[in-house]
């Protein structure tokens, strides 16, 4: 059997004749045959395989999850694709190299038993969305379901947490001052009328 494709580069060179689609050689039997699926097969937009989609099929997955409808070229998934944001590595890169100059600051600092440096100011990600109810930051898929969920809490949540509203009366103990407040309690231990 080896002995067939050692006497491969014994063959002549002359008999071959070359693919103008392809640009390989073949014998001229061999190209005649060859010709024609390759034509076809250049001129054909070969489909991307999409191995979930099988995996899928004949399967629970289907009828829990809705398989994705297969798009027809290339040109109408890149108009599906959201815009890409503009890269703020620059500002991520600054913030990181303050942080760890602080830190050195820090680490400095305590080895030569001096006063600590302020910390740095924080930095906020401006990819993150801040939510308006807790005033936490999040991801625009993280920030979808907690600005939902943070909407019901708010809403169930008593108004004294929002902001600008009045404060709640204080309590009568807090309106005595301290020499009333232990004349009530003398009045409560010793058994006498009590009124409060």
């Amino acid at each position: 059997m080896m002995e067939e494709f050692e006497d491969v580069d014994a063959l002549p060179a002359q008999d071959l004749s070359q693919c103008k689609t392809c640009k390989r050689w073949f014998f001229p039997k061999v190209l005649e045959k060859h010709a024609n699926i390759c034509q076809k097969t250049a001129t054909k937009r070969r489909k991307t395989f999409d191995s979930s989609r099988q995996r899928a099929e004949g399967t629970e997955i289907s009828t829990l999850k809705p398989i994705k409808p297969k798009l027809q070229s290339s040109a109408a998934s890149q108009k599906a694709e959201p815009p890409k944001k503009p890269s703020n590595w620059r500002k991520k890169h600054e913030d990181f190299i303050a942080t760890i100059r602080a830190a050195k600051a820090a680490t400095q600092a305590v080895k030569d038993g001096g006063p600590l440096p302020p910390p740095p100011p924080p930095s906020y990600d401006p990819d993150y969305i801040q939510c308006p109810y807790c005033q936490r930051r999040f991801n625009e898929n993280a920030a979808d379901r907690h600005i939902k969920f943070c909407q019901e809490q708010a809403a169930r949540m008593p108004i004294k947490n929002k902001l600008g509203d009045a404060k709640k009366p204080p309590s009568r103990t807090q309106e005595m001052g301290w020499r009333e407040r232990g004349e009530d309690m003398q009045q409560r231990s010793t058994g006498r009328d009590w009124n409060p």
